[in-house]
């Protein structure tokens, strides 16, 4: 040390001189943010190469594992008030899932011979065979694993975004996707899309966490695999992914283990319906019925609007803006965003060629990409380095923060409406529960037949709520003629579910000219503000 140095150093020791200068915190360069935390970290930090300063660096020091802790369990208790406060119930299809688990736990396979069913789902039906111990109470259990899969995905999409472009980014980025109220909806339904996309996006965490992780990865996909068949596709291309870097012996055993989810859901459909493509089939008949069926053409159209989701300005122009400004941040290291997106895509065209429904949903996962590239739209700026790209984050962020002020009034409507479609379907099951249990119908379950519904929509609910078999229901819409004799089930609205639960592409069910209505010689039963009972049992 030079007398120079020495004499700075001692200046500093009793407060003379000011302490050496900090560079912008950067974010540690490794293969695994998990290697970082077993060095120290209280909570990883993300894997990226990008020198932080300013308000990206002051809260990046927030990012420790006690406020990790905090934001989930603040996240957890809010959504145990909307569960108090607004009680929801399972949509059609997760009622169906339901009840054939009912039929395995008797010792029967499932019956998928029901007017307009769903598409089975094997995993979603494992998961009510899983809940008949538990009776009537399931389908309230069922809600709350939704809404444990909703917290798990917000969590993964901050860890997903946090990964890529620091924390900073990846909080915004859950403040986005917050305002998804369709994605709200689907949990307070418990639709199995929540837990899927918990289960793609824990993958690719875990993927960016170290490259070519292989089983986690593979295991992840495959049980999103026993939920939509569109995972399978992301298993294959990450099968191509993995070949130039492993051992061929260990590419078979992946390989074997990424055909598990196809296999057993085709050797399914091949034992309950005796043919392996039954889903297939049956969806496309189904989607067909619904005017939901698409060409390529029409399919292409409707992406800007699908991408958007509730807020089709922000998501695409903003959301367009941020991807971006994105692959000018990220440049190779968005390859794992841009693949999924890409797929997700490849997977929406690849429904409407082959007939099913084209419908919002199959195209969550790049939808969901959007909202995270608001995120960066947003906040971009902040993790910037290049001064011109720091230029143009700003201004992508001035814009971004315009449209979302003149959207305002649509959130607020989206929040109302979330709220209005929660209290409809509480209100239609609460009542259509207290009717079932009435004292004055519940004999006449058993022994006035046929039991005449509105639509199909109600049937699955009724059958788990009372164990009646198939036979016992009808549905107006499939009559070809009125009903003389049984029970008709009257409801305040000809249809079950709300408007957003309903087709968004597609014509409603068609109502005869009996449906839901009293009937010569049919007395009323019993009754209350949302159904009434009549019966004509001789």
């Amino acid at each position: 040390m030079s007398v120079r140095d020495r004499l700075v150093s001692s200046a500093r020791r009793v407060g003379l001189a000011p302490p050496p200068a900090r560079s912008p915190r950067t974010l540690p360069v490794t293969d695994s943010a998990a290697e970082h935390a077993a060095a120290g970290g209280a909570l990883a930090p993300p894997v990226v190469r990008i020198p932080l300063g300013g308000l990206a660096a002051r809260v990046e020091a927030l990012a420790t594992r006690r406020n990790a802790l905090l934001a989930l369990a603040v996240v957890a208790l809010a959504a145990l008030i909307v569960l108090l406060v607004r009680p929801t119930f399972p949509n059609y299809d997760s009622y169906y899932s339901l009840v054939w688990g009912q039929e395995l736990s008797n010792g029967h396979l499932p019956d998928y011979d029901v007017l307009r069913p769903p598409t089975p789902h094997p995993l979603a039906t494992l998961v009510g065979l899983a809940l008949t111990p538990f009776g009537g109470a399931g389908d309230d259990i069922l809600v709350l694993l939704s809404f444990g899969s909703f917290i798990a995905l917000l969590a993964l999409l901050f860890r997903f975004t946090q990964l890529l472009l620091g924390t900073l980014v990846g909080l915004v980025a859950v403040v986005v996707v917050l305002t998804r109220t369709d994605l709200e909806f689907f949990t307070m339904r418990a639709m199995l899309d929540v837990p899927f996309l918990a289960l793609v996006f824990g993958a690719a965490v875990l993927e960016l966490g170290r490259p070519r992780r292989g089983w986690p990865v593979i295991a992840l996909l495959g049980l999103a695999g026993l939920l939509r068949p569109e995972a399978w596709l992301f298993t294959g291309a990450y099968m191509l992914w993995l070949a130039p870097g492993v051992p061929r012996e260990l590419l078979v055993r992946y390989a074997a283990a990424a055909a598990v989810a196809p296999v057993l859901w085709l050797l399914a459909d091949w034992i309950v319906a005796g043919d392996p493509l039954y889903s297939l089939t049956s969806t496309r008949e189904v989607a067909g019925e619904f005017g939901r069926q698409r060409g390529l053409g029409s399919a292409i159209g409707l992406i800007p609007d699908y991408l958007g989701a509730n807020e089709r300005y922000v998501n695409v122009i903003a959301g367009g803006l941020g991807a971006l400004l994105a692959g000018a941040l990220l440049r190779r290291r968005g390859a794992l965003p841009l693949v999924l997106g890409g797929l997700g895509l490849v997977t929406f065209l690849m429904i409407s060629v082959a007939g099913l429904s084209v419908i919002p949903r199959y195209l969550l996962v790049p939808s969901l990409l959007a909202n995270l590239c608001v995120a960066v739209a947003l906040s971009g700026w902040a993790v910037a380095t290049d001064p011109r790209l720091r230029r143009a984050g700003a201004v992508i962020a001035l814009v971004t923060l315009a449209l979302v002020v003149w959207r305002l009034p649509s959130y607020v409507r989206d929040v109302r409406k979330v709220g209005g479609q929660a209290h409809f379907v509480s209100r239609q099951h609460n009542e259509l529960g207290a009717i079932l249990s009435d004292p004055q119908v519940v004999p006449l379950l058993r022994s006035c037949r046929p039991i005449t519904t509105p639509t199909h929509s109600a049937i699955p609910v009724i059958r788990y709520e009372t164990g009646l078999p198939k036979q016992a229901l009808q549905a107006s819409i499939a009559q070809t003629r009125p009903p003389s004799r049984g029970l008709l089930l009257v409801g305040r609205t000809f249809n079950f579910e709300p408007s957003s639960a309903r087709s968004a592409v597609g014509t409603s069910p068609s109502a005869q000219w009996w449906s839901n209505r009293q009937l010569f010689g049919f007395r009323r039963v019993a009754g209350n503000t949302r159904w009434r009972v009549y019966a004509k049992c001789g």
